[in-house]
């Protein structure tokens, strides 16, 4: 049997034949099981990373086979390739010299531990013993590892083995490694052994963790009364009370309020405590119970205004409208959901006034909520069929102040100039579209205002000189709406002149991250579980390396926008990326990015797959692009709520049809070249019904062949500006207005920057 320990470092350096690393990282994490197969079709894996390529083709390929499975992941953890996957030669592991232990070793070892335990290799013991060969560090695998350890051990009734095991642990790993679970049998392996105090100590420890489970609340409180007395959690101090709200019934509970109303003036020691007190106060509809422990807690009312927005939100949905608005107006904060309920009350109680007032604020803060964006709208425009009843100007002059200037301001923008054509407004509407550009760069709504009010803008000049000045630029781009064809101009020039406050900072922080991840061991791991698809384990340490050093969430993205460009991982570059520029009210408008941002909103994954089928099916590139930015942000393993999968989110019985129709007979939905295949085909199919129209196109996609029939029968009078606006389905409206603002994108990537 050859040992590829040693092997797979030797071959790195000195064979060229084999597939690069980096590629079957690439492949594994995105599903490319094809390419995996045809690689090992004349080859034999000869390193850790190809037989751990293996073991996860036969884990997810549907052309997988579990045993072989079973044998590379023996092999891997072996050293040696094994030819039988039996019980002898996973009890070989028990003695066998361990080797460096890899990521992929880690991972490989957890896997076979859980494929062990199903096939029921290994005794309680054994598992426990092969658990305990992995080396614990800060490391997700070693985190599930020791929670295993700790459980089994309980199981066995071994207190004080968890007693040692926990404090064999070296100190700076512990915070990381030991979950609620270990806590709260750690807590009461030191109470069966006399430790009580010991174990109340690591039992508030425990109860303080953000986001533990009621279910492990609920096993300290049993074993705390079962040695301390029945109610004796319920005589502890308010703050230690507090901790074990979730694990108590709720007459007791009620009993509980009536007894002890010193809860509800106490300050408290731990906001976890906190959360449950006013989390149940608000269920039950203790309004002025709930008011006292707030002004008690000032310190964490302030520390985090969106739970003030959470019990809001509690309040809300009882239909406690006035409870909702009195709790927001006592405890302001700078969190934007604070007008968003707001708004949604004062609608509720029939306020139009303050609900417009607390809808524009909300937008204002966080203008990128689509189903706020259409309610301001509503508001605005009263629809009676052809004809339109408009508020008064003033009311969207008030929104358009408000509301910063970004794609998604696009709609408000629209209706203004047709309330200003509806009301005779002639010279503020010429004034208008002279700037309109510039109060919704990018947006997908710049067309269609040119194209709705070409005759009046052409009544002006195009401006010569656009590259003088800002207000000279906005006018040019409002007079071409940016189209390449119509802009000469500026193709081909520096436009970093007019480039949103931040966005060159930003890139050139973006561009430093890769080199800042590398240099940090706990996000170099955290990158090494991304880069083979791991995607949960690596997030489970940026979260915990976020909040150990108490970073912001604009920090967060940056790190993560690294680590997808390092590990080739087009959705976290992209998705991060956006929600920087969210973040910062930076429009996403290729034309005015820079080209470190813009490459990164608008990447071209899997060119070379897109690239033939478009091909093969008589498509754009950019139309395959545009589809899938929207479908799955360029997630390969992207599934939605209605079970469409992949980068093109494509239907389980959708796929069956088109891969039965194109000789398909083994495929997956998750696999790059299959979905990319799939979906332009039917992409194609639908642009060909509908007279290569990409708007008509995405509809259909989104919304069914069969219902954009309909809508057009319904709806449609000859405006495709006017229908889209009247079309019943939001979700469809929104589809298709953001796919054909991707594809405006893409074209200006190639034509603006040769990208």
């Amino acid at each position: 049997m050859r040992h590829f320990w040693l092997a797979s470092r030797i071959l790195l350096f000195f064979t060229t034949s084999l597939l690069a690393e980096t590629d079957l990282h690439y492949f594994i994490k995105s599903h490319q099981w094809g390419q995996i197969e045809n690689h090992f079709k004349n080859t034999t894996p000869s390193r850790e990373s190809e037989v751990y390529s293996l073991i996860e083709f036969h884990e997810k390929s549907p052309n997988g086979d579990k045993e072989k499975r079973f044998r590379y992941l023996l092999s891997l953890v072996r050293g040696v390739f094994v030819t039988e996957g039996n019980e002898e030669e996973a009890k070989k592991i028990l003695t066998q010299t361990m080797p460096f232990q890899t990521t992929l070793f880690k991972l490989s070892y957890w896997k076979l531990y859980n494929e062990i335990t199903a096939k029921n290799y290994l005794t309680p013991s054994e598992r426990i013993q092969f658990l305990n060969r992995l080396n614990m560090e800060e490391d997700p695998i070693c985190r599930r590892v020791l929670d295993e350890q700790i459980r089994l051990l309980a199981s066995n009734n071994q207190w004080k083995e968890i007693i040692e095991k926990v404090q064999s642990l070296q100190e700076s790993h512990k915070r990381y490694l030991l979950t609620g679970d270990s806590l709260y049998r750690y807590g009461k392996a030191k109470l069966i052994l006399g430790d009580e105090k010991g174990a109340i100590e690591e039992w508030i420890n425990c109860l303080q963790k953000d986001g533990l489970q009621d279910q492990t609340i609920q096993m300290i409180a049993s074993d705390w009364s079962k040695y301390k007395g029945s109610g004796n959690i319920l005589q502890l101090n308010p703050s230690e009370l507090s901790l074990f709200l979730p694990a108590i019934n709720s007459n007791d509970k009620e009993a509980l309020f009536r007894s002890r109303p010193e809860l509800f003036s106490s300050r408290l020691n731990y906001y976890e405590g906190f959360k449950h007190l006013t989390s149940t106060l608000t269920k039950v509809g203790k309004v002025n119970e709930l008011f006292r422990v707030l002004r008690a807690n000032k310190s964490f009312v302030e520390m985090d205004s969106s739970w003030i927005v959470t019990l809001a939100d509690t309040f809300y949905q009882q239909n406690k409208f006035q409870q909702a608005i009195e709790l927001l107006k006592t405890f302001p904060g700078k969190d934007a959901g604070y007008y968003r309920v707001l708004a949604a009350s004062y609608d509720r109680l029939g306020d139009k006034e303050l609900y417009f007032e607390n809808l524009i604020l909300y937008l204002g803060k966080y203008p990128f909520n689509l189903f706020y964006q259409d309610r301001l709208i509503e508001y605005l425009v009263e629809r009676k069929g052809e004809k339109s009843q408009y508020a008064p100007l003033a009311k969207f002059e008030r929104a358009l102040s408000e509301i910063p200037n970004l794609p998604v301001k696009g709609r408000l923008v629209y209706w203004y100039l047709r309330s200003l054509k509806e009301n005779g407004e002639t010279e503020r509407l010429k004034k208008e579209l002279k700037r309109y550009y510039a109060l919704c760069p990018g947006s997908y709504y710049t067309r269609v205002i040119r194209e709705e009010f070409l005759s009046i803008i052409k009544e002006s000049n195009k401006p010569e000189n656009p590259t003088y000045n800002k207000e000279y630029l906005f006018e040019y781009l409002s007079y071409t709406a940016g189209i390449p064809e119509e802009s000469s101009a500026l193709i081909g020039r520096n436009l970093g002149f007019v480039y949103p406050k931040d966005s060159y900072e930003l890139g050139n922080k973006l561009g430093g991250m890769s080199s800042r991840i590398q240099g940090h061991k706990l996000l170099n791991l955290a990158k090494e579980y991304f880069r083979v698809g791991e995607d949960s384990l690596g997030l489970h340490l940026v979260n915990f390396h976020v909040k150990r050093e108490n970073l912001s969430e604009d920090e967060k993205d940056e790190i993560l926008v690294g680590i997808g460009d390092l590990t080739h991982n087009t959705y976290y570059t992209a998705f991060h990326t956006r929600s920087l520029l969210k973040r910062y009210l930076i429009p996403d408008d290729p034309i005015l990015l820079p080209t470190s941002l813009s490459v990164r909103m608008y990447p071209r994954p899997h060119q070379n797959i897109v690239s033939r089928y478009a091909n093969e099916n008589g498509i754009s590139e950019d139309s395959v692009y545009a589809l899938m930015r929207q479908e799955s942000f360029f997630k390969e393993t992207a599934t939605s709520r209605s079970n469409a999968r992949g980068l093109m989110q494509i239907m389980p019985a959708t796929g069956r049809e088109l891969a039965q129709r194109m000789g398909i007979s083994s495929y997956s939905l998750y696999e790059p070249e299959t979905s990319i295949r799939l979906g332009t085909k039917f992409l194609a199919y639908l642009l060909k019904s509908n007279e290569n129209e990409l708007k008509w196109a995405s509809i259909a996609y989104n919304g069914g062949p069969g219902n954009l029939r309909k809508w057009k029968k319904s709806v449609y009078t000859g405006d495709f500006n006017h229908f889209l606006e009247d079309l019943p389905y939001k979700e469809s409206r929104d589809y298709c207005r953001i796919v054909v603002s991707n594809f405006y994108a893409y074209d200006i990537m190639k034509k603006y920057h040769k990208l």
